[in-house]
């Protein structure tokens, strides 16, 4: 068995929008006024929290900064507007059934999470494609760290294993675990398995 491993963000869904837009509507959904200083002191708020994998990252953010709203319903809200606002590539579905029938293992190995990551793969209608969803906070580390790599392999064992993603994060995790990796730069997934020199089947 050979197992193909996706990326979430910027892979098997992205924005329709600009990330910061998809914030402000949320801040406004709860009758609060976004502005650039509060936009910049929310993203920095939460970059220190998820890099250090601190509990309810967004939650925790969005109390630490001066914003007219409850911190609890503004993080129900982001929540709700990113399911809402992501996509999947084109051809996405048919691309990862054709995989599936073809014998490979799929899973998702993102940074995130697992709540916030799992909705989202929900919403577009995604999640039954994939045997294994390995999110970097339940593990404590975040890509390219080893850690989630590592765990997504016990969780979906596998022959080989190959990596689609779009950051280095994902490429460098991928190969210093010793995967195949390809850079996932937009419109679907046709070229997979071929881009690894694998056969058309998975087993």
């Amino acid at each position: 068995m050979r197992a193909i491993v996706f990326d979430l963000d910027g892979t098997l869904l992205a924005f329709d929008r600009p990330y910061d837009a998809v914030l402000a509507d949320a801040i406004e959904e709860e009758g609060a006024q976004p502005t650039d200083e509060t936009l910049e002191a929310y993203f920095d708020a939460f970059t220190e929290r998820f890099r250090a994998c601190e509990p309810d990252p967004v939650h925790t953010a969005f109390d630490d900064i001066d914003v007219d709203a409850d911190a609890e319903s503004l993080t129900d809200s982001l929540r709700r507007h990113e399911a809402k606002l992501c996509r999947p590539p084109a051809n996405a579905t048919a691309d990862l059934e054709r995989l599936s029938e073809d014998g490979y293992a799929l899973g998702v190995l993102t940074n995130g999470v697992r709540e916030w990551q799992l909705t989202k793969l929900r919403a577009a209608g995604l999640e039954e494609y994939f045997d294994a969803v390995v999110v970097s906070y339940d593990v404590g580390a975040h890509k390219p760290d080893p850690a989630p790599f590592e765990t997504l392999e016990a969780e979906l064992p596998a022959a080989e294993y190959a990596m689609v993603g779009d950051s280095e994060s994902d490429l460098e995790g991928a190969s210093a675990v010793g995967w195949e990796a390809y850079r996932y730069s937009g419109g679907g997934f046709g070229e997979l398995p071929d881009v690894f020199g694998w056969e058309s089947r998975g087993r």
